[in-house]
């Protein structure tokens, strides 16, 4: 029997397994996910990769599919692969999970391939007056007063805005935290807003907070913990590629947007409480477990379901992703590798899906998309070149 399941494991890898052969292997599948049945392999590390490569090879095989009538077999077929991911998922979630367990040990492959490191916590703070305070070589401790605030660096990844007693009347300042690709930070700012920034991304925003209402203005992407003041509405503008604005307003939630200037739509998700987005004509509520898609070319907003875990993911620290297109992919490794990325051939059909540490340095990141025979890489320094 061992050795019957080690050659359909070969065969499924391969693409040269028989439909009445893969489900006999399925079978075996469930089986194991119920029993102590051995495994066919001779080293855990062999199991583990064995299991890494089916399981991304069956998210392989869900590309996005084509608009097809009701009932084609095309959509039978997605939907069928969609099910073999939920039966094999039971014994190798463990293994693509990176927060519940640690990755394999790299192959040879990631050695060859060469290393670059994961982004950290570094950004650059604008001062008011144009100065540039580069916050991971800054001291812990007050940075600068501005306006009737005192900017303080608590530690390696936060930055924390206090009031100061008022020496007068001030003009309201304004402060920019930037985060270059390969970094991320963390705001406090002066009402008790906690905002992090992902890489590549810029917050403006007052000091303080006088008048009616708390505007800031946002670059890239950020996860927002508004703090409550019914008396204030929180409201984040966000620049689109036309010369209108897209504003997200809130009194007090949780909620993700993500608006970098490369991505085709500007989303935010809610997780907590109420957002209402205006954009040109048109106002959105939306409540929590849903999300706002501008189309930045047609300016249409949709609503529709989120998946959450995936929005806030790389706040969690790891990337997660949901049968996505791999040009979507690579533009999340080159914001948080600050990698460049280039293509060979025709990539635009292929999609994966998985969980992975954002923690890991790049080779092992790629070395882990390629066992899905998707896509293969080569790498110049920090250029990555993605090929069939």
């Amino acid at each position: 029997m061992k050795d019957n399941i080690s050659q359909l494991i070969e065969k499924y890898l391969e693409g040269t397994i028989t439909p009445a052969e893969e489900e006999t292997l399925m079978d075996w599948y469930q089986h194991r996910n119920q029993t102590d049945a051995e495994w066919p392999s001779d080293t855990v590390d062999e199991e583990e990769t064995v299991r890494l490569r089916m399981l991304m090879r069956l998210h392989q095989q869900m590309e996005v599919p084509s608009v097809a009538p009701k009932g084609s077999k095309r959509v039978v077929y997605y939907l069928s692969a969609a099910a073999s991911v939920i039966v094999i998922l039971g014994i190798a979630a463990y293994f693509i999970y990176p927060r519940l367990h640690p990755a394999p040990k790299p192959a040879a492959i990631a050695q060859a391939i060469g290393d670059i490191g994961p982004g950290s916590n570094k950004a650059i703070l604008t001062l008011d007056n144009g100065d540039k305070v580069i916050l991971e070589d800054a001291k812990n401790g007050v940075i600068s007063r501005q306006g009737n605030a005192a900017v303080n660096k608590t530690d390696s990844a936060n930055l924390l805005y206090n009031n100061v007693a008022a020496q007068g009347t001030m003009a309201v300042v304004y402060n920019t935290v930037s985060t270059p690709y390969g970094g991320q930070y963390q705001v406090t700012l002066q009402d008790g807003t906690k905002v992090w920034l992902n890489a590549g991304s810029s917050l403006r925003f007052p000091t303080t907070f006088p008048g009616n209402e708390r505007q800031v203005q946002l670059t890239g992407e950020a996860y927002f913990e508004v703090a409550k003041d019914k008396t204030k509405p929180f409201l984040v503008t966000v620049n689109t590629t036309t010369d209108k604005s897209m504003t997200v307003q809130v009194l007090g939630t949780h909620f993700n947007i993500n608006a970098y200037p490369d991505e085709q739509h500007n989303i935010t998700t809610l997780l907590e409480g109420a957002v209402k987005i205006n954009y040109d004509q048109t106002n959105l509520l939306l409540v929590p477990g849903k999300e706002a898609i501008l189309h930045k070319v047609s300016g249409k907003m949709d609503i529709k379901a989120a998946d959450t875990e995936e929005a806030v993911a790389w706040k969690n620290g790891y990337f997660l992703f949901n049968n996505d297109k791999i040009e979507n992919v690579m533009r999340q490794i080159s914001r948080w590798y600050n990698v460049e990325i280039t293509y060979q051939g025709d990539v635009s059909k292929k999609a994966i899906g998985g969980s992975l540490s954002r923690y890991k340095n790049v080779s092992e990141i790629l070395r882990m998309l390629e066992l899905t025979g998707a896509v293969h890489f080569k790498t110049e320094g920090r250029r990555i070149i993605v090929m069939p």
